[in-house]
């Protein structure tokens, strides 16, 4: 070979790796970028589920702070309603009692059946409401059996209430305890 097919040679091979090194700065770059754009959408993933996790966490915070507001006064209610069934056994007792009958304690049963008024009124503007169970079939949700008695009515019928049941809002606050029908054995 000659020196100058050499030398042609040589800047054909200089030129031709300044065309390599030029390729492989591009090929880093465009690496260097697809790994920042990884880094980006990693980064903007993380960011999102942030989000998410921290709307999420709100809403909790919020449906508890809802639940607190509505559900706190449970076992207060629950206290009231013994206060309820005592004045309602009272009312009873004066209602049905002939010696009660008198003019004298007309009055009286007045006076209680008022406050008795009141009482309901003021239960159901705090969203305590009354299950109203006789007549109707048995529901385990929302009532409790003491026993059965025998009836003409269809089995399953409430037909008793021993004790009255009460809801606070959607809540079972307390369930009617009741005597349930059940067809006469024969």
């Amino acid at each position: 070979m000659t020196e100058a097919n050499k030398n042609q040679q040589d800047e054909v091979s200089q030129e031709e790796k300044v065309e390599v090194e030029n390729l492989n700065e591009n090929i880093s770059k465009k690496e260097d970028e697809n790994n920042l754009e990884d880094k980006v959408r990693e980064l903007n993933e993380k960011y999102l589920r942030l989000l998410a996790e921290n709307e999420n966490l709100r809403k909790n915070h919020q449906q508890e702070k809802e639940d607190i507001l509505k559900y706190g006064s449970f076992s207060f209610a629950q206290e009231i309603l013994n206060l309820t069934d005592n004045l309602d056994r009272a009312f009873q007792i004066f209602k049905h009692d002939e010696k009660f009958k008198t003019d004298e304690f007309k009055n009286i049963l007045s006076g209680i059946e008022m406050i008795e008024k009141d009482l309901i009124s003021s239960l159901e503007k705090n969203s305590i409401k009354y299950i109203d169970c006789l007549n109707k079939p048995f529901d385990p949700n929302f009532h409790q059996a003491v026993g059965e008695k025998e009836s003409e009515k269809e089995s399953g019928i409430v037909i008793e209430e021993v004790q009255k049941g009460y809801t606070l809002h959607d809540r079972l606050l307390r369930p009617s305890m009741v005597l349930v029908s059940k067809k006469p054995t024969k």
